[in-house]
């Protein structure tokens, strides 16, 4: 799952791994984490020791290594319900693989206007076609991987400008 986490001021795009590596705007990042009492852990990140306790929930308070951050984490689906996705707030959005895979095929080209829906790639994973569209019309402003190339999930696989 991917989450926009909004801390001190600074918008991250994560997603979550099940081995201890997350993706962290597009860089793999390994985190190891221990817990220290309710609410309280010790956080190994990328060979660097944090203590992190939550402060208050609502708005969540966060505090690292005695600095007290604000915080907010919303996961894509959110996002999209409250119509905020990517696409909203900076008028470009982020076409990512949503698991590992081959991109069987590249739908659109540099330049390609899209509607709401239509398929911008195709993605085969676990013996499986995915067809990844676009959420809203825009123009494809990058591509980042050509049919034929096997991804990570996660990776970057175009990127959309709002066409509105």
């Amino acid at each position: 799952m991917r989450y926009a986490v909004d801390l001190a001021g600074r918008r991250l795009m994560v997603e979550t791994g099940t081995d201890g590596r997350f993706l962290v705007d597009d860089e793999v990042v390994t985190i190891a984490a221990r817990p220290l009492g309710k609410d309280h852990w010790s956080i190994a990140c990328q060979g660097r020791s944090h203590e992190v306790a939550i402060l208050g929930r609502d708005p969540l308070r966060v505090w690292v290594d005695g600095v007290e951050v604000r915080a907010a984490v919303t996961d894509e689906r959110a996002l999209a319900a409250a119509g905020r996705d990517a696409s909203a707030s900076g008028s470009q959005h982020e076409i990512r693989a949503p698991m590992p895979g081959l991109l069987k095929a590249v739908h659109v080209a540099v330049g390609d206007t899209v509607e709401r829906g239509d398929a911008i790639a195709t993605l085969e994973a676990m013996k499986m076609e995915n067809e990844l569209r676009s959420p809203e019309r825009a123009r494809v402003a990058k591509l980042a991987v050509a049919a034929g190339t096997k991804v990570e999930g996660g990776a970057l696989l175009a990127v959309l400008v709002s066409a509105d």
